[in-house]
């Protein structure tokens, strides 16, 4: 017996025709017959009867095998299913778009990892800024995203799922001899009469940052934006302006030179892994528990 030999019984049990089912099946008539002989002849079982030559009649025992075979072929389908799955973890590559963070989280190493684990499946990795990542993933030109909670919410929740990976508090920068640097922690009110020099707009420091100036009533005098944090830092050496960095994605640029100083009321961000919503390939699967998995 074969799982064809079921498939075969299935569809003869849903047409009751010996001839319309061969047709169905892309099988000749007799070919079928002698399939279905030599089944009942295995089971040592009459599954049919065929007195009426119009259309045959499923005997007691027909019907006990009827079920079997039909979770039978269901559990064979999950199966195939199943191995298909494992077969796409071993060769393919998973497309992911991030902001530029993921040596700062630890999630480089875990990367690596992964790839280790599957040595035939690649990673094409984006490093970019978050207006571009949002528009990359409502497009589809992505399998996934890392990018922050700002941007994320963004996104249609029903259309896409988000996990957590990381938080981290938005700090404020400070030359070393900067006159605030005295302070333990800093208010709204503090910062108010100084120019400010910040990461971009949709890097999600920019946008946190106006939040919390609007939340105090005030205009911040933004001078200067650019993506990268080195030239931010550049622009406040030796002057009075203030920056904004998130504490983890800052700490491998600055030195001696430079100080931190937390919000008196502290400001939280979490940085997060987006991917669509529906059917996602096994591949992504595996690479979202990777991620996602504490160390």
């Amino acid at each position: 017996m074969t799982i064809a030999d079921l498939y075969n019984f299935i569809t003869v049990y849903q047409i009751r025709n010996i001839s319309d089912a061969a047709v169905a099946l892309h099988l000749t008539q007799s070919a079928l017959s002698k399939r279905l002989k030599s089944l009942q002849t295995e089971l040592n079982s009459t599954l049919i009867s065929t007195r009426n030559k119009r259309q045959l009649t499923i005997t007691e025992s027909g019907e006990v095998f009827f079920r079997y075979a039909q979770t039978m072929t269901t559990q064979y389908e999950l199966m195939t299913s199943e191995l298909a799955a494992y077969r796409d973890l071993k060769r393919g590559t998973i497309h992911v778009g991030t902001v530029p963070v993921m040596a700062q989280y630890g999630l480089a190493t875990k990367m690596s990892r992964f790839m280790a684990t599957y040595p035939q499946l690649n990673i094409r990795l984006e490093e970019l800024e978050g207006a571009v990542l949002l528009h990359k993933l409502q497009n589809q030109e992505l399998d996934l995203g890392i990018l922050r909670d700002v941007q994320s919410q963004q996104l249609n929740p029903s259309q896409f799922a988000t996990v957590t990976l990381a938080d981290d508090a938005l700090k404020v920068v400070l030359a070393a001899d900067h006159p605030l640097a005295a302070k333990s922690q800093l208010t709204m009110a503090d910062l108010a009469a100084f120019e400010v020099v910040s990461l971009n707009p949709g890097s999600g420091v920019y946008e946190k940052m106006g939040e919390r100036y609007q939340q105090a009533g005030i205009t911040p005098n933004i001078r200067f934006t650019t993506p990268h944090i080195e030239t931010l830092l550049a622009m406040i050496t030796g002057t009075t302006r203030v920056t904004y960095l998130f504490a983890k994605s800052a700490a491998p640029f600055l030195s001696d030179a430079f100080v931190t100083r937390p919000f008196a009321q502290p400001l939280i961000s979490h940085l997060q892994l987006v991917y669509p919503r529906g059917t996602v390939a096994a591949a992504t699967q595996r690479f979202v528990s990777a991620l996602t998995q504490e160390d």
